[in-house]
């Protein structure tokens, strides 16, 4: 009897605990609302993929579509910057700060500029082409463009629209198509 209660009570204690513990889903996506990502306004994206966004803040992706060189903005901690760093790439903001360190000192990476608050932050990317930064949903974005997430589903279609719009073809195509009616 003394057993069956002792086990009995180990497992409502463990219970307990696991139905105590913070939801993972719920609580990553409030961040998601609490940031938003900027650019340089002449920067000619509108939308990015959490992929492109990740990709971009961990320095593998360098450039823009356009050839522009991406510059990187961050802040250099607190809230905004754990949100972001959670919710967006992934990591806690010391293994992001890790992850860093290792790109520097292995010479495959420059550190990105850091600013200590969201209002300098916004003004270096009005003011640097290729620039991307974040800042609170709370702050009202001043002389910078708030990109919109999508999935990569609609990042296809929406490229697949802008090619179909766009009046000139790409050389790539143009060449497929030159292809196609030898042979047709």
């Amino acid at each position: 009897m003394r057993n069956r209660i002792i086990i009995l009570s180990f497992f409502s204690m463990l219970t307990l605990l696991i139905c105590g513990l913070p939801n993972a889903v719920s609580s990553s996506e409030k961040p998601e609302r609490d940031v938003i990502i900027i650019v340089n306004k002449k920067l000619p994206v509108d939308t990015l993929t959490m992929d492109e966004i990740k990709d971009i803040f961990q320095r593998k992706k360098t450039v823009w579509d356009d050839g522009e060189k991406i510059t990187i903005a961050l802040i250099e901690g607190g809230r905004v910057h754990q949100s972001f760093v959670r919710y967006y790439i992934h990591k806690t903001p010391a293994q992001y700060h890790r992850y860093w360190k290792k790109l520097i000192f292995s010479g495959r990476g420059a550190p990105p500029i850091t600013f200590r608050s969201e209002n300098s932050l916004m003004a270096h990317v009005a003011l640097t082409q290729g620039a991307i930064g974040y800042v609170s949903s709370k702050i009202k974005p001043a002389g910078v463009k708030v990109i919109r997430i999508v999935t990569k589903s609609e990042a296809k279609e929406e490229e697949k629209t802008k090619r179909e719009l766009s009046p000139e073809k790409t050389e790539k195509e143009k060449s497929k198509s030159f292809f196609n009616g030898l042979f047709n």
